[in-house]
């Protein structure tokens, strides 16, 4: 058996399992549960990451700062860089194994939930634990959840009714605006870590080119202007996607975008607490 079937798929699939019957046999409570169960462990990698992105932007203003300074030294240059590299590299590094772990745990949980309402309990008896019971022979689980069923496509309903296909229509849109406000937060909060994003770009389009006025864009300008142009594509992608999207995988999205908005409020707050109780001024006790 794969080791990722062994330690990520088969404990999860038991899991939700779990939270279905925990709940009455309701496979969207199970569902949203799990959700909100893999963001609040992957919580601490989410921090781990914001500590990263403010250890990048040290390394990368440090980085400038020694260019400058040494800009007519290059032996002196190489050198501080080295050293400011063996300081900041490993950290960097480091930072990238989180969020391949946090994308391998999200990839079988897809995969849970995709073969969990394809399948049905025949999926789960086939990856059922000895001390969990498997269902019974024939067994149909309770796809009903406030008005949708989680196992049928929104294409199922289009040929349909409006009424029906109504319902499926609300969770095609909840999926694009999660994804939409998922992804703005995240991207206020990159700014709050860099604020030279914030800057306002002076151009001055009859000034000539020369050192001072280079002709190809600062990189974090082109980066921002991606990562806004990505925010409104990706939730439109989203959602004519969430179209041929079981609705047992659109709430999934919907929990796990409408998660990182929580996550990344909290985040921030908790960034907040600790840089007022930084700034707070020593409390002197007069002996007297």
């Amino acid at each position: 058996m794969d080791i990722t079937i062994t330690l990520l798929y088969q404990p999860i699939f038991n899991l939700i399992i779990v939270f279905y019957r925990l709940f009455g046999e309701n496979l969207g409570l199970a569902i949203i549960a799990i959700g909100i169960f893999s963001r609040l462990i992957t919580l601490p990698i989410m921090i781990r990451q914001r500590q990263t992105m403010v250890r990048s932007r040290e390394f990368s203003d440090k980085m400038k700062t020694i260019k400058e300074k040494h800009k007519n030294n290059k032996e002196q240059q190489d050198k501080e860089l080295m050293a400011l590299q063996s300081e900041y590299l490993p950290s960097q590094l480091a930072g990238c194994l989180p969020i391949i772990l946090q994308l391998i745990f999200f990839i079988n949980i897809y995969q849970v939930i995709i073969n969990l309402v394809e399948r049905g309990a025949t999926a789960f008896n086939e990856m059922a634990y000895s001390f969990i019971p498997a269902f019974n022979e024939g067994y149909q689980l309770n796809y009903s959840f406030l008005g949708f069923d989680l196992s049928k496509h929104p294409a199922d309903f289009a040929s349909g009714d409006f009424l029906s296909f109504l319902p499926y229509i609300i969770l095609m849109v909840l999926v694009g605006v999660t994804q939409y406000y998922s992804m703005k937060i995240s991207m206020n909060a990159n700014k709050q870590n860099n604020p030279k994003l914030e800057e306002p770009k002076k151009k001055n389009k009859n000034k000539k080119l020369g050192k001072d006025n280079p002709a190809t864009e600062d990189f974090s300008e082109i980066m921002q202007k991606s990562t806004q142009q990505t925010m409104v594509l990706f939730p439109i992608l989203y959602t004519f996607l969430s179209y041929q999207f079981r609705a047992g995988l659109s709430l999934y999205w919907i929990i796990q975008s409408g998660f990182v908005i929580i996550q990344q409020l909290f985040i921030v707050w908790l960034e907040r607490r600790r840089i007022s109780k930084a700034q707070e001024p020593a409390v002197e006790v007069n002996a007297n």
